[in-house]
């Protein structure tokens, strides 16, 4: 096992001034606005004092911040198709930083865990995980201590759904235009932090993530848009050939923290799992019996339909 401090051992109130979270969320309205409110809270909860940056000008993104008392960074750039482009929001978040350490996440998902691990980590690193997904109809009471309690547990989104990725500043300098909110980018990721060696972390575990789950309706061709679409394809051109036959995922961190400490994983037989994985979620994929976990609009409380653009 590596030698970090035990996370018992972290002074909490010293340890917490070390983050930027940023993302680029889909408009503020109906059960969107509901859960993109319920995953910032969760963040400032995680991390009282970490800084937070909401990019984008999607409807209601400005007064959600001025509400959540967050930053707000209007200027985007996008693909012709209206897609975020990653290399600039990650080029305006590194310069605005005021830490050392950045994590970028999908504006639904919940932290129940906290974040002090963060300072324990060897420089540089990448920390991944899985998620689980969950049907949360309603904003969460923050004021209730118990409210992750309150939370069920889900169903896990698998190794292959990245969510969020906590990094060294300096890790990520020189990114590809990649289109936020669709295929590929986030499996590259993975594979660029271990070219740049750094120490890829797994901290399920620990982050007790939740993915709120919601439907595609922001998406003109929903969840096949954000799959196979144009600018799906487009991220697996830039993210190469290598990145499409090997998927690039939690299955590939080295290590796993846990609450002692880093243990290292094992690393036999990653390529057969992920094959076998593979082929079941193709073919689970084009099965007529099966269904996506991807909700119905009926199954959820109306939302807005305007064409925000990540997943």
């Amino acid at each position: 096992m590596t030698s970090i401090p035990s996370l018992s051992s972290i002074d909490s109130q010293a340890e917490l001034n070390v983050l930027t979270i940023f993302t680029a969320p889909k408009p503020f309205i109906g059960h969107t606005g509901i859960i993109q409110r319920n995953a910032i809270r969760s963040w400032k909860q995680a991390a009282p004092s970490c800084q937070i940056l909401l990019f984008g000008d999607e409807d209601g993104t400005a007064q959600a911040a001025l509400e959540l008392d967050v930053g707000h960074i209007s200027e985007i750039h996008r693909s012709p198709h209206g897609a975020p482009l990653l290399d600039f929001i990650f080029q305006q978040a590194t310069t605005a930083s005021e830490f050392s350490t950045l994590c970028f996440a999908n504006a639904d998902v919940i932290f129940k865990g906290n974040l002090d691990f963060l300072t324990t980590l060897p420089q540089p690193f990448l920390c991944v995980g899985e998620s689980m997904d969950l049907l949360v109809p309603d904003s969460i009471d923050f004021a209730n201590p118990n409210w992750r309690d309150l939370l069920s547990q889900g169903t896990s989104r698998g190794p292959f759904a990245l969510d969020y990725f906590f990094f060294s500043k300096d890790l990520y300098r020189d990114i590809p235009p990649f289109r936020i909110g669709r295929a590929r980018y986030d499996n590259w990721m993975v594979w660029h932090a271990l070219q740049k060696n750094a120490k890829v972390i797994d901290v399920t575990q620990i982050l007790q993530p939740i993915h709120q789950n919601h439907d595609y309706a922001h998406l003109p061709g929903g969840r096949n848009e954000a799959y196979r679409g144009t600018d799906a394809l487009f991220n697996q051109k830039l993210a190469g050939l290598g990145c499409y036959l090997y998927l690039y995922s939690v299955n590939d961190a080295r290590w796993s923290l846990t609450p002692t400490g880093l243990l290292p994983n094992p690393s036999s037989f990653r390529f057969s799992k992920q094959l076998l994985r593979r082929l079941n979620g193709w073919i689970s994929e084009r099965s007529p019996k099966t269904k996506s976990h991807t909700p119905k609009d009926t199954d959820l409380p109306k939302s807005d339909t305007n064409s925000a653009q990540q997943i």
